[in-house]
């Protein structure tokens, strides 16, 4: 069933990455995305991933389609 209070999407979490200076995103269905920032590991503030929406992400294309 798709988590109906995902609305993050693969831009939001590349601008996200990008404010906070990480150097990977991890997604993972069952948990909420997240942030390697200065070597650790940091939950970004979404509700976790479904199956569903780890799908969403892993197969969506940002703006300009990379």
């Amino acid at each position: 069933m798709e988590n109906p209070n995902a609305t993050v999407s693969l831009q939001d979490l590349l601008s996200l990455m990008i404010e906070q200076g990480a150097s990977d995103l991890h997604i993972t269905s069952g948990s909420p995305p997240q942030l390697r920032i200065d070597g650790n590991l940091r939950p970004v503030n979404v509700p976790p991933l479904s199956p569903v929406d780890t799908k969403r992400l892993a197969y969506s294309k940002t703006e300009k389609g990379f």
